[in-house]
């Protein structure tokens, strides 16, 4: 009825977030949260980079980071894992890795900003181990370097949330899954502290919280 859409939340949210999460995971989400709330509007900044969220106007940040100041609020929202994928062709015709030391004689994608991004971590014989990627293929944005491994240009490290889709569909193939440690982040939803009271955004967060919650599921 009428009053209950007058007190529907309402109006535009900016979100930013990575070029992965935002087109593998916020993406896909909403149609689901304009049938919950028609009256929420969502602007998408999309970029590897930490935006500042006062200069840039941003309502949500979704971010792995916890490196926040005090003026803001972070919630939990859900984890993201990385692990290593390649497509079918590509191992089809180099043959798949059986241990890390098999990836010096592979193709390989890495993050030319991010630097940690590139130590891939292992665990061999029990014990935890890191391996510097030297990137035959290069790129600043997530979601290109996925892009990158669709078109079978070599093997990356992936966000899981963005892999798993593409691993049930066919086009992607886990890598020493039995070696590759996932090592889980959280991922937080943040607010300016004076702002995650406004109904807009606390209904997007809670909407996403559950969406997140969903897609994690299965791997429980």
């Amino acid at each position: 009825d009428f009053a209950a859409q007058a007190d529907a939340p309402s109006g535009l949210v900016r979100v930013a977030a990575s070029t992965v999460v935002a087109q593998y995971q916020l993406v896909p989400s909403l149609p689901g949260l304009r049938n919950r709330y028609p009256a929420l509007r969502v602007e998408l900044e999309v970029s590897d980079r930490l935006v500042d969220m006062a200069r840039d106007g941003i309502d949500i940040a979704i971010r792995t980071t916890v490196n926040l100041p005090d003026t803001v609020i972070a919630r939990r929202i859900g984890t993201l894992g990385r692990a290593l994928y390649a497509t079918p062709d590509y191992l089809a015709r180099t043959g798949a890795p059986n241990h890390p030391d098999d990836l010096r004689q592979h193709q390989l994608i890495t993050n030319s900003a991010v630097g940690s991004l590139n130590q891939w971590p292992f665990v061999v014989e029990g014990k935890p181990r890191s391996m510097a990627a030297e990137g035959d293929w290069r790129t600043n944005d997530t979601g290109l370097a996925a892009t990158m491994v669709l078109q079978g240009l070599g093997i990356g490290r992936l966000a899981t949330v963005a892999a798993l889709p593409l691993v049930a569909q066919g086009r992607l193939v886990a890598v020493l899954a039995d070696h590759v440690a996932p090592q889980s982040v959280p991922i937080y939803a943040v607010t300016a502290g004076t702002r995650q009271r406004l109904p807009k955004i606390k209904a997007a967060i809670d909407y996403w919280a559950e969406w997140f919650a969903r897609l994690e599921a299965p791997a429980r």
